[in-house]
């Protein structure tokens, strides 16, 4: 069965190893974050735009890929609620709606927007959930009261703040340079680890934790100057104190010009996944069901995906040499099958391979692909399966 469109979650010594191996080594600008109860936050400030009752929340949080993909999920929430989601700026002051996230009886729920954000779009500030237009969960950062893993590490990008267009543009941005950056806050202990490259060599640059309701930013530290690449790394290990809930932005500067900010950048173009995916195995050995009308031809390796476009790519390798093939739709229901148009010929080894476009948008379909050999009436030679051994 398939949808022919896709639906739908220390010093380097004194800080802990996790710091050397995790995801802030990589140098992709994605976001990472979990959510935390609006009043539970505390660091750097409490927010102003909480909920006046504040809804549960068992765990949960949101992705922004390097292609664009949003995904927010809840666990333990209200039941059977509707939750706004919004990508809000770091200062508070700017917000994007992204769309709407509905919980279940046992209040969990998740929503996924693929290549919501456009290749090129950088943004920064924090995704936000938000019930009667008040907040009730924001993404952000929490540290273990014992040393042990609680919840999700804090892993945002960093950004130029010259660059940031989502929700809206920053001002007072300075010009360095910036190839990519990295943070990530550790859950068990709140150390941190941030890493720029390609920034401006021999630099020293500042980075704090800022609220969005202003107040005195949460120093995180200094970086060491950059090197001749512009490459230098930052790692605190008592920034965040045991049972901290925070949630704002991490600002990176040098003197007093803002150069860098924690959030996210698209810089993959997205690929939309198969709509459906299936091995294809020769007819006559099929042993479940073992009622099967069907050809002989042999076969060694085939297999056929349909595109979120609905597009059909059917590939065989290894059955008869020199001769054409057709693929059918067969409807769950038995119906009857459906031509889909789709004929592929084989070389002098056996091997051949075609695609055309068949499933229209904006449909689900239900049912499997069949290969036959082309003219009228002919058995099925290769269907959709798979063998256990």
């Amino acid at each position: 069965m398939f949808a022919s469109r896709r639906k739908w979650p220390a010093a380097l010594l004194a800080v802990p190893l996790a710091l050397c191996t995790a995801a802030g080594l990589a140098r992709a600008q994605t976001f990472d974050g979990q959510f935390v109860p609006c009043q539970s936050v505390t660091v750097p400030a409490a927010l102003t735009n909480c909920a006046v009752t504040q809804d549960p929340i068992k765990s949960g949080g949101s992705t922004i890929s390097a292609m664009g993909d949003v995904t927010a999920t809840v666990h333990g929430a209200a039941n059977n609620t509707t939750y706004t989601v919004i990508y809000v700026s770091g200062d508070g002051t700017q917000m994007s709606a992204i769309g709407s996230l509905m919980t279940d009886a046992h209040g969990d729920g998740a929503m996924r927007k693929d290549a919501f954000f456009k290749f090129g779009t950088v943004g920064s500030g924090n995704v936000v959930l938000t019930s009667g237009g008040s907040e009730e969960f924001v993404t952000g950062l929490t540290t273990s009261s014992n040393g042990l893993t609680s919840g999700r590490d804090f892993q945002p990008g960093i950004v130029r703040c010259t660059d940031v267009t989502v929700p809206g543009a920053l001002s007072s941005c300075g010009s360095d340079s910036l190839s990519t950056g990295s943070v990530n806050v550790e859950n068990p202990d709140g150390a941190v680890a941030i890493r720029i490259y390609g920034a401006r060599p021999s630099t020293t640059y500042a980075a704090v934790f800022a609220s969005p309701s202003g107040g005195t930013p949460l120093t995180i530290g200094t970086f060491p100057a950059t090197d001749k690449h512009g490459n230098a790394t930052l790692i605190a290990s008592s920034v965040f104190a045991a049972s901290t809930v925070g949630s704002g932005w991490i600002q990176i500067t040098s003197g007093a010009t803002l150069e860098f900010v924690s959030g996210f950048k698209v810089d993959e173009k997205f690929i939309p996944p198969a709509a459906s995916v299936s091995n294809l195995v020769q007819c006559s050995t099929v042993t479940n069901p073992a009622d099967l009308t069907c050809g002989s031809d042999p076969l060694d390796s085939g297999g056929y995906e349909v595109s979120a476009t609905g597009t059909i790519n059917l590939t065989l390798k290894g059955t008869v040499p020199s001769s054409n093939y057709e693929v059918y739709f067969r409807p769950i229901d038995n119906s009857g099958d459906l031509d889909t148009g789709l004929e592929v010929s084989t070389n002098k080894l056996g091997n051949g391979s075609g695609s055309r476009s068949y499933f229209m948008p904006d449909t689900v379909d239900s049912g499997t692909l069949v290969v036959k050999e082309s003219g009228a009436d002919q058995p099925d030679q290769f269907v959709a399966g798979f063998a256990v051994h």
